[in-house]
């Protein structure tokens, strides 16, 4: 119950509230003014920025998710067998944990410095990193995948590790070589927490403002702002109660229809 109260109090009640705002205009005391039915959502998909706000957390979410995936799967595929260097080589992947966002994103800020960049001295490259808008996008998407690489390789190492001894010992009795035991037997047992991953990251990246706020600030030229970072601006900087309200709304509506589909694939695995 006190769980319940708690959610109900800083999650559901903030959430209908501005659900029920958008709907109207109100002054810069949250008191409403006047209704304007769908007004305020058909003035935000008019305005040029937001769209391309929209664009940003789609190209973002369409490169972040996959490689997130790929890598995490790999390393802890790779470590999944309990060997002494295994164990060393998996307490290095779990290093981004000790380290704060807000630290990690000032870091590869520097690496990507558009000016001294360290990467660019490295490899003897000659790249604007944050100010050409798709060098940006890379360097934000690497900043999300070294923040996200920690939880999910733990994730599914743990998935890997909880597969029951038995089933493995069978494989090896019927002469499964290890791509077949790999592919056949290990990777689809792990198959629901590998989705949960997944849907995590689709979660964090539909959410995502800090990174962009510490890396790029938006820029350049407000072509690197997500979803989030827009809501920011709009709600924080220019105190717009409208696209504050309505902003929230759409998050909240689209990230619950995540939810849902991720539901019912779950549903349908356990009656398959």
């Amino acid at each position: 119950m006190p769980a319940v109260i708690l959610v109900a109090v800083f999650s559901y009640y903030p959430f209908i509230k501005a659900f029920i705002s958008s709907f109207f205009i109100e002054n810069q005391l949250g008191e409403i003014t006047e209704f304007v039915g769908l007004e305020n959502y058909k003035a935000l998909f008019s305005n040029d920025f937001f769209i391309q706000s929209v664009k940003t957390t789609f190209l973002l979410s369409v490169i972040f998710v996959p490689v997130n995936t790929i890598l995490t799967l790999a390393a802890a595929s790779f470590v999944r067998r309990k060997t002494r260097y295994n164990e060393l080589i998996g307490a290095l992947y779990i290093i981004p944990l000790a380290f704060s966002m807000s630290l990690l994103a000032l870091i590869f800020k520097q690496i990507f410095n558009p000016v001294n960049s360290i990467i660019n001295r490295v490899f003897n490259l000659d790249i604007v990193w944050l100010n050409d808008r798709t060098s940006a996008i890379i360097a934000i998407v690497v900043l999300c995948v070294f923040l996200d690489f920690a939880l999910d390789y733990i994730l599914l190492l743990s998935a890997f590790r909880k597969i029951e001894r038995n089933i493995i010992e069978a494989s090896l009795i019927d002469g499964a070589n290890e791509a077949q035991r790999y592919f056949r037997i290990e990777l689809p047992l792990i198959v629901p927490t590998l989705t949960m991953t997944i849907f995590i990251a689709l979660k964090d990246v539909l959410l995502i403002s800090a990174p962009i706020m510490l890396m790029t600030e938006g820029g350049p030229f407000r072509s690197t702002e997500s979803v989030m970072f827009y809501y920011y601006i709009e709600a924080f900087r220019g105190h717009n109660k409208a696209a504050e309200s309505t902003i929230s709304s759409i998050t909240v509506i689209f990230s619950s229809l995540l939810l849902i589909v991720y539901s019912l694939i779950q549903k349908r695995r356990r009656h398959a």
